[in-house]
């Protein structure tokens, strides 16, 4: 049985934030598959908490897409459909080429991008190991990182819920060739490194557009509308 740890003092509030957390990660890694339900009582169960915490939870998971509440059914894992797909990366086309401007500016105004070095590095080498999730998860963070050198509070607050989503979608396409989206990474490390914003958003959208096309392909034969 996992338990949640929390120390002693607390707010149920911190509490329900970790649940938010575990239960988010659960349904991007596919742990609660697209249709389970959230049982309150058993998951209190497993972590050692009461329900509160876990009905707390539940809110922000439903304004992010990934439960709604039905009915005498209760919260139940959203299922993905082509038209989720297609908006996700409208809204990536827009704020992804934003982040990448702002933080090639960061750049040009004397900020250090080592770390978005250090994790497009991370995500090269896991190219080698085979295995999608931590090629998923290196991908994603390098995406963060971008985010994070932005700068950009309100951006970076706006992204979570998307870099949830696009986290979700990775684990569907584990078969796309990520040396290709990698490559895409290196060149735009590197208009980011040099303070270039306009060629970097370039290349963030030429990026997204190419993951779009690739997606909805694939996705086609797997999701409904």
């Amino acid at each position: 049985m996992s338990t949640i740890e929390t120390p002693l003092g607390l707010a149920d509030r911190s509490l329900a934030t970790k649940i938010y957390e575990e239960l988010r990660e659960r349904i991007i890694e596919g742990v609660l598959p697209p249709g389970a339900r959230i049982r309150e009582r058993d998951l209190a169960e497993e972590l050692n908490v009461s329900r509160i915490p876990i009905r707390e939870a539940l809110p922000r998971l439903e304004s992010e897409g990934f439960i709604r509440t039905i009915p005498r059914r209760g919260a139940i894992v959203t299922e993905l459909t082509l038209t989720d797909v297609a908006e996700l990366f409208e809204v990536r086309s827009s704020l992804e080429v934003l982040a990448a401007k702002s933080a090639a500016r960061a750049c040009a105004a004397g900020a250090s991008a080592a770390e978005l070095e250090s994790r497009l590095v991370t995500a090269e080498e896991s190219l080698g190991l085979g295995d999608d999730r931590e090629i998923a998860a290196a991908n994603s963070a390098f995406h963060e990182e971008i985010l994070r050198l932005s700068g950009n509070t309100l951006l970076i607050s706006l992204m979570v819920p998307v870099n949830g989503r696009v986290r979700r979608l990775f684990r569907l396409e584990a078969e796309r060739d990520q040396r290709v989206l990698c490559a895409e990474h290196r060149e735009l490390c590197r208009a980011i490194q040099s303070g270039n914003a306009e060629l970097a958003g370039s290349l963030a959208y030429a990026h997204v557009e190419h993951s779009r096309v690739d997606s909805l392909a694939l996705m086609r034969t797997r999701l409904a509308q």
